[in-house]
C-alpha cells in the first residue's frame, strides 16, 4: 500500500506546469493605463502571431498593467508574471528582425543592458553595445541600437509585453482529502 502512495505522490509532482505565454499589446507605453476590455493581444511565444481578445482585467490596485494582475483572454484567466516593454528591432542591413525585452531595464541609456529575445529565437540573449538616440533623451521608437552581433537595428515599435501563466481551475475543497484518504493519509 505504501508503494502505491509513493507512486501517487510522484504522479502529482510530475503534472505538467502550465506553459508561460508572452503577449504584446502593440503601441502601448510600459506604464500606460490598462488596455480596455475588447483589446487584442498578440502572442510572441510560444505561438507567434496568435491574437487573443481581452474579456476582462483585474488590477492589483496600482492602476497599471503589472505583476500579480489577472487578465482574462478568450475566456481563460491568466496571472501576469512580468510586465514591461517589447522592442521590435529591424536591422539596417539585410538580416532578421528581432522582438526583444530587457531583462532589467535601466530606464535610461540601454548600453550594457541584456535583452532577451522572444522571437524568432526564443531565449537568445543580446547585449546592447551602442545607442543612437533620436533626440528625445529616452529609449524610444526611431532610436537605433547596436547589439553584440555588431549590427545596428532601428526600433520600429515599442509594445507592452506581459508574461502570463494560466491560473489553475478551482477544485472542490474536499477533492484532495478524498485522494489522501484512498492511500491512508
Amino acid at each position: 500500500m505504501r508503494i502505491c502512495a509513493v507512486i501517487a505522490v510522484i504522479a502529482l509532482l510530475v503534472v505538467p506546469v502550465a506553459a508561460q505565454r508572452h503577449m504584446e499589446f502593440v503601441g502601448a507605453p510600459v506604464l500606460d493605463p490598462i488596455p480596455p476590455n475588447c483589446s487584442d493581444w498578440h502572442e510572441l511565444h510560444p505561438n507567434f502571431c496568435v491574437v487573443d481578445h481581452q474579456d476582462a482585467y483585474e488590477d492589483n490596485g496600482d492602476g497599471i498593467v503589472s505583476v500579480c494582475d489577472v487578465i482574462i483572454l478568450a475566456g481563460v484567466r491568466y496571472h501576469i508574471d512580468w510586465a514591461g516593454p517589447t522592442y521590435w528591432l529591424v536591422p539596417t542591413v539585410p538580416g532578421d528582425e528581432h522582438w526583444v525585452e530587457p531583462i532589467e531595464p535601466t530606464g535610461g541609456d540601454p548600453t550594457g543592458e541584456i535583452w532577451h529575445e522572444v522571437y524568432p529565437v526564443f531565449c537568445q540573449e543580446w547585449e546592447v553595445t551602442g545607442w543612437d538616440d533620436n533626440g528625445d533623451g529616452i529609449l524610444s521608437e526611431c532610436d537605433y541600437v547596436t547589439l553584440t552581433d555588431g549590427i545596428t537595428y532601428h526600433i520600429e515599435e515599442i509594445g507592452l509585453n506581459i508574461e502570463i501563466t494560466e491560473e489553475p481551475s478551482p477544485t472542490e475543497q474536499s477533492t484532495w482529502g478524498k485522494i489522501k484518504s484512498m492511500f491512508g493519509f
